[in-house]
């Protein structure tokens, strides 16, 4: 178990689901990841529920506004990206042809965020924090533990994150496989696949750590998740799967 204390910017910090169905959504996470739940109130009678681990912060689960049911919009996971100023971050966004989708907005005391796009169509968030500081803990079955990003226009992609955030863009042989790592400081922040796949849009994917991938593949499939791709072996790391859960929302784990 690693406490985290505190994030550098340019860092994924946080990941929340918007849904259409919380009440399922959080017995289907605590089905397969082991998840509590703390509710906050939102206004108009809902509520943001803090998801944890050991008592600690992981991810979040809200309620799918109106706005977004009316455009159709499938459920989401969304991953945040630390920014000393969201403000200062949307002006290299523009810059670099990103399109902001929502803010920037005050949460409260929490923080200050934005919703934007690359140019290749993924959504991301940035996160400028307040009294939320982000997820407090990892290396822990139910953290997050990796990113992909899922794209078909990596090149596109690679030159917007690296203006943006000063990541540094690095090619990988992953078991026979090209692979884009993205480093900050030396340091693995998250990676991009070569080729999207065709079953997913243009999307972040966030992968959360699990004890064993195969096992957690059948519990999900046993409580209304699918599998959109694995269990795959990856060397040393062990194995991963990309899954839907039942209302439809992608994510990833990654364990033995």
């Amino acid at each position: 178990m690693a406490v985290i204390r505190k994030y550098n910017p340019g860092e994924f910090c946080w990941c929340d689901l918007g849904t259409k169905d919380v009440a399922g959504a959080k017995k289907f996470y605590r089905g397969i990841f082991g998840w509590t739940a703390k509710d906050i109130p939102m206004g108009n009678g809902e509520k943001y529920s803090l998801m944890r681990v050991k008592g600690k912060d992981v991810a979040g689960i809200f309620p799918m506004q109106e706005a977004q049911k009316k455009m159709k919009a499938p459920p989401f996971w969304l991953p945040y990206i630390w920014v000393k100023s969201v403000n200062a971050t949307l002006k290299k966004v523009k810059a670099a042809r990103g399109k902001v989708v929502m803010g920037p907005m005050d949460v409260m005391d929490k923080g200050r965020a934005a919703i934007l796009q690359d140019p290749s169509g993924a959504g991301v968030a940035i996160w400028q924090a307040g009294t939320h500081r982000g997820a407090a803990l990892d290396d822990t079955p139910g953290t997050v533990t990796w990113h992909d990003l899922n794209t078909p226009k990596p090149a596109v992609a690679g030159r917007f994150y690296t203006s943006v955030f000063g990541w540094k863009m690095e090619t990988q042989d992953f078991d026979g496989n090209k692979y884009f790592p993205f480093t900050l400081d030396g340091e693995g922040v998250c990676g991009m696949w070569p080729f999207s796949t065709k079953k997913l849009p243009p999307s972040w994917i966030t992968h959360f750590k699990v004890a064993n991938c195969a096992k957690t593949v059948a519990k999900a499939k046993r409580l209304g998740g699918r599998v959109v791709m694995g269990p795959i072996a990856i060397g040393e790391m062990g194995h991963f799967a990309i899954l839907k859960d039942p209302k439809g929302a992608a994510f990833g784990i990654i364990g033995a």
